[in-house]
């Protein structure tokens, strides 16, 4: 049989341009001769839109390109994902019944499964965690074998097609339908034992993060081997979001034989078309045209979705003209270098905005990343604004109150910062018909350590989901592996990370952030992003009994060589927790949309309410007894 890989770019409730992508990839398959072609899961409508999946007018949309698809079948099978709908049924919330579901055209027609009378299978397991939310939607194949008083598999057959006078009997799931290690019901493995299979297809709506791809190779390795069966992993590229997070989808479509072979069948964030002959005796797939595997480092890996996310946002959104408020630090010149390599350096205005606590040291520095990378540059001051500010503030009085105005030391910091991106940022981007960029990295957003409409403001946040150790680790790939050169200055690499908005923060005296990144990145991720999310208890026990740097996965020894008595380690932790879990979970829910590229990136990744930090009776017994 001859089968062809549709690897396409999938756009949200696009239904018009995801079909226009499937008839070109189409027509060249059955130019190519082919039997079969297979796109991924929900390629005509997309995969995340939200309470689009609501509308009735877009779910009749949906319905009319069916029957377009269905038109080009008359030359070739064409298996696709999109929902399978039952308009004599209801989901759960009273809404119509929506199914996440494989359809076959084949001759003008859609096959049915005669186990469930639909022209369409049904996907078994929806997954309900981190992005995903799939069940407020749609209703999966066990909820229906509930509602029908039978067994998920009596609901399911192999799909049979005929090619070449042969009959095929094809295996059809759905992407969390592979991924069932935490489920009691495992779709592919039950299937098997019913049915005999010629192969499984795996179609996908699978969001890229970072090390996914050897955790998902590994898993469809193992099962294709279980149970001898091959599988054809079908995944999109593309960018989808969920509001206030943005994911890449990154392909990497691939064959896996039970003997353990690895086919790369599609290429690394990039739209393809593979062709091949599957030989059924032998269980292989032979390729046309050969198709490297993505052999990337995890820091390459970071680069090209950062990149390819950022260019398909700023496409989707029609945005074309982007303003970075360039420090002359680390972040921000991080920023403009994704922006300049999406956009062009002539599409990326920094502006410096100094006032009498930055140094000539980064001022510098902000003037020769512009020159690097030719980007427009201007330097505005901000010294005279927030002086005005501040004397305003001083000669407010008010009516019916006695109360005096304290202008502390962070009063003033935050006036600097939104000065710059509440005035200038937002008053010059909106002047040059663009948006301007927030800088602010994972770290810094977990703990709150940036302004409020300041310099956490801005159209998104491209580095949002990149502990500072990262944003240094790229900084430094593109200096030495995609530039050859220092593009990057030295400068900005070399300083101490600073807000430079006080005396206190005088990066010339080397003082600078009171973050100890080399530490609190690994303490804050493993609040985060851990799979069992540590709390003070956890690191408080760990700190005791020297177990803390190996938890959290920093540099044996630095917990105590930067917190050699315990009041001092609570002190630090206390003091980070309450930011996380208070002020910084407040600013976090206002924050710009964030490109996420880790396992839990903030936003609806990383659910959360706000509230107060809130310490457990172990971790208050425990510290009573220490201070005992």
């Amino acid at each position: 049989m001859k089968i062809a890989i549709g690897q396409i770019r999938v756009v949200s409730a696009n239904c018009r341009e995801n079909y226009e992508s499937i008839k070109i990839e189409v027509e060249k398959a059955i130019h190519k001769a082919v039997n079969l072609i297979i796109f991924p899961e929900m390629v005509l409508p997309g995969y995340l839109n939200g309470d689009t999946w609501e509308q009735t007018a877009f779910l009749k949309e949906c319905e009319f390109f069916h029957l377009e698809i269905i038109k080009l079948s008359h030359k070739i099978n064409i298996m696709f994902g999109s929902v399978g709908i039952d308009w004599n049924k209801k989901n759960e919330d009273g809404r119509v019944r929506k199914y996440n579901a494989v359809f076959i055209a084949s001759k003008g027609k859609l096959l049915e499964n005669s186990k469930t009378g639909l022209p369409f299978w049904i996907k078994s397991l929806l997954p309900n965690y981190r992005e995903f939310d799939d069940s407020r939607h749609f209703y999966d194949l066990r909820k229906l074998s509930q509602e029908m008083n039978c067994k998920p598999i009596d609901l399911y057959e192999p799909a049979l097609l005929n090619i070449d006078q042969k009959e095929f009997h094809i295996g059809l799931s759905i992407c969390e339908d592979g991924w069932s290690h935490d489920y009691t019901f495992h779709p592919i493995e039950e299937f098997t034992k019913k049915y005999e299979h010629d192969f499984f297809v795996n179609l996908s709506s699978s969001p890229f993060t970072l090390g996914k791809k050897e955790k998902r190779e590994n898993l469809f390795s193992s099962i294709s081997s279980n149970v001898r069966v091959p599988i054809f992993y079908v995944n999109c590229v593309g960018v989808q979001n969920v509001g206030k997070t943005i994911y890449g989808f990154d392909g990497s479509s691939t064959y896996y034989s039970p003997n353990k072979e690895i086919v790369c069948i599609g290429e690394f964030f990039k739209s393809s078309l593979a062709i091949g002959e599957f030989e059924l005796n032998n269980n292989k797939f032979i390729l046309e045209n050969k198709i490297e595997k993505n052999e990337n480092t995890l820091i390459k890996d970071m680069q090209i979705s950062l990149e390819y996310i950022l260019k398909n946002c700023l496409q989707d959104w029609n945005i074309n003209r982007v303003v970075i408020g360039a420090s002359g630090g680390i972040d921000s010149a991080l920023s403009a270098v994704l922006f300049s390599r999406v956009l062009g350096s002539e599409n990326v205005y920094l502006i410096n905005m100094p006032s009498k606590f930055n140094s000539s040291l980064t001022k510098n520095a902000a003037f020769k990343l512009a020159e690097n990378l030719n980007c427009p540059f201007a330097s505005v001051g901000i010294t005279n604004s927030i002086e005005h500010t501040k004397s305003q503030l001083n000669e407010i009085t008010f009516l019916r109150s006695t109360s005096l105005l304290d202008i502390s030391t962070l009063v003033f910091e935050n006036i600097q910062a939104r000065d710059r991106g509440g005035r200038i940022l937002s008053a010059l981007s909106a002047s040059l018909k663009g948006v301007f960029s927030c800088n602010a990295n994972k770290s810094e957003l977990t703990v709150g350590y940036s302004t409020l409409y300041g310099d956490q403001a801005g159209f998104l946040s491209p580095i949002g989901d990149l502990w500072k150790k990262d944003v240094y680790e790229l900084s430094k790939f593109y200096n030495n592996e995609i530039y050859k050169s220092e593009m990057i200055p030295i400068e900005t690499i070399q300083v101490v990370p600073s807000a430079e908005l006080n005396e206190d923060q005088n990066v010339i005296e080397n003082k600078g952030d009171p973050i100890q990144y080399s530490y609190h990145d690994f303490l804050f991720r493993s609040w985060v992003e851990h799979w069992d999310r540590k709390t003070p208890e956890d690191c408080l026990k760990a700190y005791l009994d020297g177990t803390l740097d190996s938890m959290i996965g920093c540099e044996e020894g630095l917990s105590k060589n930067l917190f050699p008595t315990v009041p001092s380690f609570i002190l630090d932790l206390e003091r980070w927790w309450f930011n996380y879990k208070g002020m910084g979970a407040f600013k976090r829910v206002q924050a710009p949309p964030i490109i996420a590229i880790t396992r839990r990136a903030f936003g609806f990744d990383h659910r959360e309410h706000i509230g107060r930090a809130h310490f457990s009776d172990c971790y208050v017994n425990l510290k009573k007894s220490l201070e005992v």
